[in-house]
């Protein structure tokens, strides 16, 4: 899978391109609040995320994942949590 700045993940694709490309993943709640730290992401912040996806879809709400940036040398993807309500 290819990785384009501005596209749009779900927490599931996130962790595909991760085991996929063997990258580190850095979750952002806002362009530069960092969330997740820039390593592997702990099997209990996949499943914060997850808990965050099925608690907002409660509300109608969807959780999306856009990439931030993609550093195919450092192997590090950056992606900002966005929240959108319907």
């Amino acid at each position: 899978m290819e990785i384009k700045e501005g596209e749009l993940l779900s927490i599931d694709e996130v962790i595909k391109l991760e085991l996929e490309k063997r990258c580190k993943i850095a979750i952002y709640g806002s362009e530069n609040e960092e969330v997740a730290p820039e390593e592997k992401i702990a099997s209990s912040d996949t499943e914060a995320e997850r808990n965050l996806e099925r608690i907002t879809s409660m509300d109608g709400g969807k959780v999306k994942y856009r990439v931030k940036s993609f550093d195919e040398a450092e192997k590090t993807l950056s992606v900002v949590r966005e929240i959108t309500w319907e």
